[in-house]
């Protein structure tokens, strides 16, 4: 309560100095920031100062108004950096400071309109707040006011160095980590080269933060460069990975430590890195170590070392390593639950401190929980898919109880924490998910996990979930609902699973998969974005509409419902905004209204309701005038008595509690009305911050116009230089032409003799024509020698026939013999024929090679076409070769003809001698 009134006193204070800039309302708003300053400094967390509520949002645009008026004291723009500096710390805080007022453009103007007239000290402040609020944040577009902040630090960085240059880098390492915008911008510097020399030397430096700082500026500016080819190498690599892991493990600080997880992180998604990781000797070693920081540490570096961790484990070749590592212990024995378990081990033990950060509530911090799970889940996914399950200690007697444990429904209705809540619940699923994939485990899950527990869950989900109430789009105040979607769907998926195993499961879980109440949950993740979301709803809608009860068209409904109110806001956002109330326009969505099984449903709730009251009231009516007609009460039965008064008191506390709904209803609808106020009052200062930003750009188009006429009478000039050259260039274009005409002539010349050249290589194809029409009347030739002697064949095949016939017949052998010799006779002056053209043949040849010798000497160009007739040349020969040897067998063949002849003529003319 204490804080919230010095939020209020400051907000108060700050109006005043606003409608009254004087002395003592200036003095009086000091006052009371040096008292919330002090409040805020604590280290507590900052929960009286949430942004979903109306006062905290007033006082924020409070404080960037102060920086964005140029005019205000230096000392009261001090103290408001030194207030949000503290504020900034808070991860929600810093996230609205960045989208919803644009502090790192403020603070970027500021600097740049008072870099000269204010002292050091505020330099220093304003540096290390943007340092802050620019932490994992993405400048969306550069205008000249960034591109002046970037030259700013850059000088600051090679002025040598002083107070401002860690916070110098620490900013600029944040403005060039994911935006490839402000990395092009420096990299298209005149001064590159000596920033990286600076940033080279600054790796030697005695302080860790300066190094890691300038390391992640190398590593975002020229991985994928030449430089980062050299410093990233695979001499240097090894060095880089061990100054790392010393900076993780000798930190001079959180900031130190977080600053060094990025750069492993953003080193780990470059495919080389992780190769030259995996080969890295000494990764196991460092990484026991990284895994006794676990227990000395507290929640924000146990934090990064967790996101560090995670990262290890998207590599497939390093997650068994951390695996191994984690879970290389003995197995608890006997351990009722993980508080007795950790009390049995010591403090030392990684795994342990994991459960025991698992087992965090997630209003002690944030994140930290949430990514204990995410890396149990990793730890047990490699185990189970990698087979290391039967190797390595489960653990399961110590995780299973901390994970029952964390299935309980939230106690408080809605809050900032809720949306945590509901992600700690989806990642306690998904790690019981993981964990039943074994079967051994999974019977272990079945025995130990809470059944009520959640359908209580889910009951809460189905009763206060905005999504399933209302069916409409989430405004920001309420975008837990987005998480308890996807806690119902993953705690049903994972009741579905362990279905067969618990058979009193059967009933309850069907009842809930044929609830109306799922639908809009179903249909809700069935119309995200979300990958996860969209698969398992496409699960369980395949196994509930197997159910005879399930409400398929009211599903396709609620879908269809969805996609037209995506199709109805498109639509919105593509018209013009109204100009007269831009906030609300902003803020307001267009509602749709309730789909028909909605309607139907209440019209049912509320007739029933309507009935059991009617027929309560006539029971009751009845037993009062029996009362009142002089019945007495012997007549009357003391069961029925209490029934009146039962009755009675019934209807009281119905009445009672549908007063309570209206209550909490007009409590709502106030709230609401707060936060769009509140939405009003931040669209206004945003709107009132663009119309600053509009101002500057005017002022700087002016300037820029000015830059213009500068340069146009610069270009004026260049334009006469530019005349005087272009005669220059036209005398030497002269002298260029009459080369030209040179050269022309050579190439006519050239061409002349390559003319020549190409009329011998005709006369060369002619004559290899020539040639060619020789070889065809050569084969003509061979074929007509060819049926001669198949003629000849088949005349002896006849003598053979008619041998039988000889004595009657010799005097026509006789003549026939006679006409075979007169035949064989011009067969031999057709062969001798044959032979002298031959013999030309051959000549012809020689003359040829002597030619063709001759035109290799003279031509060097066309060897390769008259290597080509050689080869021809030499089939010819080789074609003659084979034709002399055909020729050669029918002189045989006509040898042995003549023998033939002979020996009928030997047995013709011997008989009769005899």
């Amino acid at each position: 309560m204490e804080a919230t009134a010095v939020v209020k006193a400051v907000v108060l204070a700050a109006n005043q100095y606003h409608n009254n800039q004087s002395d003592s309302n200036l003095v009086q708003l000091q006052r009371q920031l040096d008292t919330l300053i002090g409040v805020s400094a604590r280290g507590k967390p900052l929960v009286f100062f949430s942004t979903k509520q109306l006062l905290p949002t007033e006082c924020l645009t409070c404080l960037v108004d102060i920086l964005n008026e140029p005019t205000m004291p230096i000392e009261l723009a001090q103290r408001t950096m030194v207030l949000l500096f503290n504020l900034a710390s808070d991860s929600e805080i810093r996230e609205t400071l960045q989208t919803t007022y644009n502090l790192p453009a403020s603070l970027a103007a500021y600097l740049r309109i008072n870099i000269d007239s204010t002292g050091e000290q505020v330099i220093l402040q304003c540096v290390q707040l943007l340092q802050r609020i620019t932490y994992n944040y993405r400048i969306p577009y550069l205008n000249s006011t960034m591109e002046d902040l970037v030259r700013f630090l850059i000088s600051n960085v090679q002025a040598g160095e002083n107070e401002l240059t860690m916070p110098c880098l620490g900013l600029l390492a944040n403005l060039c980590r994911h935006n490839v915008a402000i990395q092009t911008h420096i990299k298209a510097m005149d001064n590159l080269k000596t920033l990286y020399r600076t940033l080279i030397q600054y790796l030697s430096h005695s302080s860790l933060t300066v190094i890691v700082f300038s390391l992640s500026i190398l590593s975002n500016l020229c991985l994928n460069e030449e430089l980062g080819e050299k410093l990233f190498s695979a001499k240097n690599i090894n060095q880089t990975f061990q100054l790392v892991f010393n900076i993780l493990l000798n930190g001079e600080g959180i900031l130190t430590r977080r600053y060094a997880v990025d750069v492993f992180v953003d080193l780990l998604k470059s495919p080389k890195i992780q190769r030259f990781l995996i080969v890295y000797e000494h990764f196991p070693m460092c990484l026991q170590q990284v895994l006794k920081l676990l227990t000395t540490q507290e929640a924000e570096t146990v934090s990064k070392i967790f996101e560090l961790l995670l990262a290890f484990c998207d590599v497939s070749d390093l997650r068994p390593t951390v695996c191994k590592n984690l879970m290389a212990t003995p197995n608890l024995q006997k351990v009722d639950s993980h508080h007795q378990g950790s009390s049995s081990l010591s403090s030392s033990e990684p795994f342990m401190v994991i459960v025991t950060w698992a087992s965090q509530p997630v209003d002690l911090h944030e994140s930290v929980s949430l990514l204990a799970v995410d890396l149990l889940k990793e730890v047990y996914e490699e185990m189970i898919d990698s087979g290391l399950i039967s190797k390595l200690s489960p653990r399961v007697d110590v995780v299973l109880p901390m994970t029952s444990e964390q299935l309980t429904p939230p106690m408080e209705l809605d809050g900032p924490m809720m949306k945590y809540r509901c992600n700690k619940l989806t990642k306690v699923t998904n790690l019981l998910m993981v964990l039943c994939g074994d079967t051994n485990v999974r019977s272990e899950v079945a025995n130990i996990l809470n059944i009520q527990a959640c359908f209580q869950i889910l009951e809460h989900q189905f009763n206060h979930n905005r999504i399933g109430l209302t069916l409409s789009r989430l405004t920001v105040d309420s975008d837990w609902s987005e998480a308890g979607v996807s806690t119902v769907l993953h705690l049903l998926d994972l009741l579905l699973k362990l279905r067969r195993d618990l058979p009193q499961l059967d009933h309850p879980l069907v009842k809930v998969m044929q609830d109306q109440r799922l639908v809009p949950f179903l249909a809700h993740a069935i119309t995200t974005d979300q990958r996860v979301s969209v698969q398992t709803a496409l699960r369980l809608i395949s196994t509930a509409t197997t159910l005879p009860e399930f409400p398929t068209i009211v599903l396709g409904e609620s879908i269809a419902a969805n996609n037209s109110q995506k199709s109805e806001e498109l639509e919105t956002l593509r018209r013009p905004m109204n100009m007269d109330n831009p906030g609300f326009n902003v803020v307001l969505s267009p509602r749709r209204p309730k789909p028909v099984y909605q309607i139907e449903r209440s019209r049912n709730v509320q007739a029933n309701s309507a009935k059991e009251g009617k027929q309560m009231e006539t029971n009751v009516q009845s037993l009062i005038d029996k009362m009142q007609s002089g019945l007495d009460l012997k007549d009357m039965r003391a069961s029925e008595i209490m029934d009146v008064y039962e009755h009675k008191l019934t209807s009281l506390a119905t009445k009672e509690s549908h007063l309570q709904d209206l209550l909490e209803a007009k409590r709502l609808a106030l709230a609401q009305a707060d936060r769009l106020i509140a939405q009003y009052r931040c669209r206004r200062a945003q709107s009132e911050a663009e119309a600053r930003k509009l101002r500057s750009m005017l002022q700087e188009s002016e300037k820029r116009s000015e830059e213009y006429r500068e340069q146009l009478f610069d270009t004026k000039t260049r334009e006469q230089k530019m005349s005087a050259e272009i005669e220059k260039l036209t005398a030497r274009n002269e002298q260029l032409q009459e080369k030209l005409e040179l050269l022309e002539v050579t190439h006519g010349e050239q061409a002349r003799n390559l003319e020549t050249i190409q009329r011998a290589l005709t006369a060369q194809r002619s004559e290899h024509q020539a040639l060619k029409e020789m070889h065809e009347v050569l084969s003509r030739h061979n074929e007509t020698l060819r049926g001669q002697h198949e003629k000849a064949t088949m005349r002896l095949d006849e003598l053979e026939d008619e041998r039988n016939n000889l004595q009657r017949s010799l005097k026509d052998k006789e003549n026939r013999l006679a006409d075979t010799a007169h035949s064989l006779e011009e067969k031999r002056e057709r062969l001798a024929k044959i032979e002298k053209e031959r013999d030309e043949f051959e000549k012809a040849l020689d003359n040829l090679g002597i030619e063709l010798q001759k035109m290799e000497g003279k031509k060097k160009e066309l060897t390769l076409q008259v290597s080509s007739l050689e080869v021809l040349c030499r089939q010819h020969e080789s074609d003659l070769r084979k034709k002399e040897a055909l020729l050669k067998q029918l002189r045989d063949d006509v040898d042995k003809h003549a023998k033939i002849t002979e020996m009928i003529h030997s047995l013709t003319g011997g008989k009769p001698n005899s």
